[in-house]
């Protein structure tokens, strides 16, 4: 008897393993993951195929969601299948929203499986571990252009994305003041993290996006000592600023707020919205296909006043699937992330939650705010950090409640 609970907690860390590395090594290049994810698919099989996991999947929380997300991938296999030219392997194509509802549906059954507290702890472990090999690629990415590093706006998103993740769960984690020393972890990765934003990005948002997400945290942590650390930090980052200013190249703060840097930051984009807003109104119901928007932005380019530039997306995460798929799939998918910011707020109400809930607050905050001006978000290489962490904490939650009502836990 004494064996069960070590093989079932064993059985919890290896398939919570599998999983965390199934998100992670598609950074490196998105062909990587499938080792882990077959790995993963045999380790969860079993349970998935169990009456206690369906149940978890009836729960009240996870129904609209998983609803939404079905609707949304049939009307997209509708689109794909409508438009023989579709490109089912583009950011907006079939593969990448399969994936998405894939890593969110295993990471439900990985989060259901393991422990609150558990889970936590190997989090940190992973977001620690991530943002190290995310660190050390990035200062030789010139000889490794695989994955995200084969694009800085790609970089950029998912530097951003760790880097949220990784002071989420920290910060939503301290409960008492000796908690302070922990998060001394933290301070080589934000320096990084604003090091990057300045002097190796090349996305004007990029260093506002990351004042924002601490703003945003200090609204959301859950005690006066987290508040501490992030203002902390803040006071660390302006000295190291002040004297990086004083005894290096002065950084030109006029440029960055100039004029000239805001035409430049819109100078295409708004171009690429209103030939979506067209190409919506002309194809309402059925999208133009997955891949499809630069052939017909061709066609609308000698229609827009000003520079001529050719663009091969919307640049925008909100209008890509009205845009490939119609009007239809663009609502369902808008609902769908309405949905999981529901999950994830009503998580930051329970306290054992909110680790995890400001965790994906973290990702999630760059996916929304970066995605009104980029598709990156949407990317098939961020589709499984975005989605499967999301899962991780949907499962979690439902755990929780299925545990008061009597559910098996799951072997």
């Amino acid at each position: 008897m004494n064996g069960l609970p070590k093989k079932i907690e064993e059985n919890e860390i290896q398939a919570l393993v599998f999983f965390l590395c199934s998100v992670f090594a598609p950074l490196w290049g998105v062909g990587y993951v499938l080792p882990f994810l077959l790995g993963l698919v045999f380790i969860l099989l079993k349970n998935f195929l169990q009456e206690e996991t369906w149940r978890i999947f009836r729960a009240k929380k996870l129904v609209p969601v998983l609803i939404v997300f079905l609707l949304f991938l049939v009307l997209v296999l509708f689109s794909s299948l409508y438009h023989a030219e579709s490109k089912w392997g583009s950011t907006d194509g079939l593969w990448v929203v399969l994936s998405a509802f894939i890593f969110f549906v295993f990471g439900v059954v990985a989060g259901a499986g393991t422990g609150t507290k558990k889970l936590i702890f190997y989090l940190k472990l992973y977001f620690c571990f991530a943002s190290a090999l995310v660190l050390l690629t990035t200062i030789s990415f010139q000889s490794f252009q695989g994955g995200v590093w084969g694009n800085m706006n790609d970089l950029t998103t998912a530097v951003l994305m760790i880097s949220g993740a990784l002071c989420g769960i920290f910060l939503g984690d301290i409960r008492e003041t000796s908690d302070f020393c922990v998060t001394v972890f933290l301070l080589p990765f934000i320096a990084f993290a604003f090091y990057f934003s300045v002097k190796i990005s090349s996305s004007d948002a990029a260093l506002l996006l990351l004042v924002g997400l601490f703003f945003f945290l200090s609204i959301l942590v859950p005690c006066r000592h987290a508040f501490a650390v992030i203002w902390v930090f803040f006071l660390l980052i302006i000295c190291t600023g002040i004297a990086f200013m004083v005894f290096g190249e002065p950084f030109n703060f006029k440029s960055l707020l100039s004029t000239q840097r805001l035409e430049s930051f819109l100078s295409f984009r708004p171009h690429g919205w209103l030939a979506s807003l067209s190409m919506i109104r002309e194809n309402l119901w059925t999208g133009i296909g997955s891949g499809l928007y630069k052939e017909f932005y061709e066609v609308l380019l000698p229609l827009l006043p000003g520079k001529k530039t050719v663009l091969s997306h919307s640049h925008c995460m909100y209008l890509v699937h009205f845009v490939a798929h119609g009007a239809a799939a663009g609502i369902a998918y808008i609902t769908l992330l309405a949905l999981n910011l529901r999950l994830v707020f009503n998580s930051l109400k329970d306290p054992e939650l909110e680790p995890l809930g400001l965790m994906v607050v973290g990702i999630w905050f760059f996916a929304l705010t970066y995605g009104l001006v980029e598709l990156t978000p949407a990317s098939r290489e961020m589709v499984p950090l975005l989605w499967g962490t999301s899962g991780l904490l949907a499962g979690n939650s439902v755990r929780g409640k299925a545990e008061c009502i009597g559910i098996k836990r799951l072997i």
